[in-house]
């Protein structure tokens, strides 16, 4: 795909307790051509403020035991509270790497930290499925990540891990995933999620009562019978209520009934003649689809789809007949834009490596071929706003998504980060650095490496190499 491979990465180093500044990941690529290798770094600020100065080392351990240190000194860093920064990559001596160790030395005027500490993925949660909806909705309503934040968090002396695995310092909110720090010891306790789903549920059948139509009020009626026969509140009231307002909903039904006997008598029988039935059903089935994602926030995850077994890229695999996760990334005019939230499957842009758009390449001929006809139902199908496509190079430099989102694992090869494909071609200028590889005028796709860095330019691949696939769609809210 690119001339560089992955030799080695470390992408949970040891933290020094209490600095604000954590080293997030380090790794190592090496020129596939010349053999040169090159340490690049990730570097969070997990504090309250913005840091202007930092420094920090990196020590690898070369296969023989020889060492090399690599000293980063950022002057101007300038780096906002929660926000991730990868210094520029370096080149080092060492071919082989068998380990490493970052240390923080300076972060503006602070020069002493605490030991390095390992930090460990969060333990999981102890609910049940019921439990674990109710928790995904409150995370929900502070704008956090649900599919991030899955662990139990764990709270320090100065500091804080949140159920994402991030570590936090003085932080009232997560830096990773948004989660409030105050709230997340009730979403952890099950006792409170079903306490807080009762109410919930109590809130929305009175809602109905007051306001809904019959079939409203009668589900109404069976979500507060349940909550009775538990002694919530008055649910028990509420549930007689519900029997008076079904008999006055019936009875001002039945007036109108009898008078439209004949004609609900010959729509009936035009009913069975026509394919009405389930053009209705899909069309209630679209309006709560849509329904769905204008509730979803930017930035948050939805199911849309699925990784259907007829397609041969998902036959025989563990996420065979699961849903497709897509980012809602963008609203505007009426629509939502998606983008998976992984790559589905690594593929060549173009078998002929020739294609001079995205629409003439076979990769857009498969998206909107097998995998438009298998991996949605009827009705997504029909939310679906023209092409299946994946994302092109400047729409991410005009969102400036998250690293998160830049750091793309595969669906299908154990979560193993992913090159992956933009829209984007350009034609090769004639670089000294790649005149070995293409021709002047030769179509060069952009992607985004597994470092999250978006090549573009002479810096994109040939096309009949294969990458990543983050398939995105628009899709009609109203």
């Amino acid at each position: 795909m690119s001339k560089y491979k992955i030799v080695y990465r470390d992408a949970n180093p040891s933290w020094q307790e209490l600095c604000p500044v954590r080293v997030l990941a380090v790794q190592v690529s090496r020129d596939t051509e010349t053999g040169a290798c090159f340490l690049q770094t990730k570097i969070v600020n997990v504090s309250t403020k913005p840091i202007s100065r930092i420094e920090f080392t990196v020590g690898l351990e070369g296969e023989g035991g020889e060492t090399e240190n690599v000293d980063f000194s950022l002057l101007d860093a300038d780096l906002p509270a929660g926000e991730v920064l990868r210094p520029k990559a370096v080149r080092i001596k060492l071919s082989v790497i068998t380990g490493s160790r970052a240390v923080v030395t300076r972060a503006d005027g602070e020069t002493s930290f605490g030991d390095p500490i390992d930090i460990d993925s969060p333990a999981p949660l102890a609910l049940n499925g019921v439990e674990e909806s109710e928790r995904d909705v409150l995370l929900s309503e502070m704008e956090a990540d649900t599919f991030k934040c899955s662990g139990v968090h764990s709270e320090h002396d100065g500091w804080w891990q949140c159920g994402c695995g991030a570590v936090n310092l003085k932080r009232g909110t997560c830096w990773n995933c948004g989660a409030v720090r105050e709230k997340l010891a009730d979403l952890e306790d099950a006792a409170f999620l079903d306490e807080s789903r009762r109410d919930r549920v109590y809130r929305s059948s009175v809602a109905k009562l007051e306001k809904g139509k019959k079939k409203d009020v009668e589900a109404a009626k069976e979500s507060l019978e349940k909550l009775a026969e538990q002694g919530y509140g008055d649910s028990g009231e509420k549930v007689s209520e519900a029997d008076a307002r079904i008999a006055s909903l019936a009875k001002k039904r039945k007036g109108i009934a009898l008078a439209a006997v004949a004609g609900i008598v010959l729509l009936m029988a035009l009913i069975a003649i026509s394919p009405l039935p389930s053009m209705l059903a899909m069309w209630s089935d679209m309006r709560a689809c849509q329904e769905k994602i204008r509730d979803t926030p930017i930035g948050q995850t939805i199911d849309f789809g699925t990784y259907s077994a007829e397609l041969p890229a998902y036959r025989g695999t563990s996420v065979a007949g699961k849903p497709i996760r897509w980012l809602v990334l963008d609203k505007q005019d009426g629509r939502a834009l998606l983008v998976t939230e992984q790559c589905v499957d690594y593929l060549p842009f173009d078998e002929m490596g020739d294609a001079e758009d995205f629409e003439s390449s076979t990769l857009h001929g498969y998206l909107n071929g097998s995998f438009m006809d298998f991996a949605f139902s009827d009705v997504e199908r029909g939310l679906i706003d023209g092409d299946v496509t994946i994302p092109d190079s400047f729409l991410l430099y005009d969102f400036e998504p998250s690293d998160d989102f830049l750091y793309a694992t595969s669906v299908k090869d154990g979560n193993e980060v992913k090159d992956w494909w933009t829209s984007t071609v350009e034609e090769y200028s004639g670089s000294s650095l790649y005149s070995d590889f293409y021709y002047e005028g030769q179509p060069i796709a952009n992607y985004v490496s597994t470092w999250g860095e978006i090549k573009s330019g002479d810096d994109g691949s040939e096309e009949d190499d294969p990458a990543g696939v983050r398939p995105a769609i628009w899709v009609k809210l109203n």
